[in-house]
């Protein structure tokens, strides 16, 4: 009995099908699994840069960590030796030339894309940030959610220091910050894609924390322990750094923004402290005059820390109030005396109607240009103190 020919092809179908597949499958399994990929201990991984102009020239600091001792550290081993970090220095005429410097001198090829901190001189902020900008935006060598923070000195010190207990740099402050101001929310941070949103636009500031590297504060075994520390912030408007603060100077700003989430006040007179958890600012803006005015309300959830003369409770919210007030009155005018709008204040009136006043008015601030500072404190939580 012959077989239908249909039949007979159906079953060559199915045999080129198996055929087809088994062929594809021997040809996978020639394959690397990632083809053309370099390994890891055939590049330098750049974890930092820092940027400088001085004597005419550019340079840039390049800091590289060992990949395979930040992944013991994670994995919670740890050794009595620091882990080496890797500083180098490019300079030249331009940013491309300072660049390539660095990266002809390298036994290795250079690989940018683990960048996770950048440090700049006031010289490079005050004078050279729009160069950098334009470099970066054609280059792309830079992450949007790279850390930015300046620093006045010891540049090539600070980017060489180790964390504690022998710990690379990965797990300092600049690396991670929101892990250490989780806990107390003392300065705002920034990241390059607020630098590039922000350098433009035509009303508020920017606060970029500055750093310093701090000797007295730790010791490690008997020797001093340096560590980088912030100490205040440059405050960047209208495409030029205007000023520098110190951190008790910058207070204020903390009220107002929207990522904090601890801070702690003591008012050492009565000798009171307290813990802030998530503060709530909402600010009005008055249209009727020439130049904008500003109702700021501020509501402070609190806990009592510490009450060693049992003052009562309503006299620590007028204190708290009071404390709240006097930091934003602080910040604010210093940001005046820098002709800044340090709090951003500006920047709600250009959201709320941007063709109500020109820009010029929007940026004229005085010190009337608050009218009030209402603070609302309420005790969450006495920690047994009454």
């Amino acid at each position: 009995m012959s077989i239908p020919q249909s039949i007979l092809i159906v079953k060559r179908s199915n045999l080129m099908k198996k055929f087809l597949l088994i062929t594809s499958c021997v040809f996978l399994l020639c394959l690397s699994g990632c083809w053309g990929m370099k390994e890891v201990q055939h590049q330098i991984y750049i974890t930092a840069l820092g940027l400088d102009f001085k004597k005419g020239q550019y340079y840039v600091y390049f800091q590289a960590l060992s990949f395979s001792n930040v992944a013991r550290q994670e994995g919670g081993s740890s050794s009595s030796e620091e882990p080496p970090v890797l500083v180098g220095t490019g300079k030249g005429d331009t940013l491309e030339e300072a660049f390539d410097y660095i990266q002809r001198s390298s036994p290795s090829p250079l690989y940018f894309g683990h960048i996770s901190t950048l440090y700049f001189t006031p010289s490079m902020l005050k004078h050279h940030l729009n160069e950098f900008l334009d470099y970066a935006g054609r280059t792309e060598v830079i992450r949007y959610n790279t850390g930015v923070f300046s620093i006045k000195k010891d540049i090539k010190e600070a980017m060489s220091l180790n964390g504690f207990f022998g710990k690379s740099p990965a797990f300092s402050f600049t690396f991670n910050p929101g892990e250490v101001l989780e806990n107390d929310s003392f300065i705002p941070t920034i990241t390059y894609q607020n630098l590039i949103q922000r350098y433009r636009q035509p009303v508020g500031s920017m606060l970029i924390p500055s750093i310093k590297v701090e000797e007295s504060q730790w010791q490690e075994g008997e020797k001093p322990k340096s560590i980088v520390k912030i100490s205040g912030g440059y405050l960047l408007a209208h495409k030029k750094i205007t000023g520098w603060l110190n951190i008790n100077e910058l207070e204020g700003i903390n009220w107002l923004d929207k990522d904090t989430t601890r801070l702690y006040l003591v008012y050492n007179e009565k000798k009171i402290g307290v813990k802030v958890k998530r503060p709530r600012v909402k600010i009005k803006v008055m249209g009727a005059e020439l130049t904008p005015h500003y109702r700021i309300s501020v509501k402070v959830p609190v806990t009592i820390q510490e009450n060693l003369k049992e003052i009562s409770q309503t006299e620590i919210k007028h204190i708290v109030a009071a404390q709240v007030q006097k930091q934003i009155k602080r910040t604010f005018q210093k940001g005046l005396d820098l002709h800044t709008d340090v709090l951003n204040l500006s920047e709600k009136a250009y959201r709320f109607d941007r063709y109500h006043w020109t820009i010029q008015e929007l940026n004229e601030l005085t010190s009337d240009s608050i009218d009030s500072i209402k603070v609302k404190v309420t005790l969450v939580n006495t920690s047994a103190y009454k």
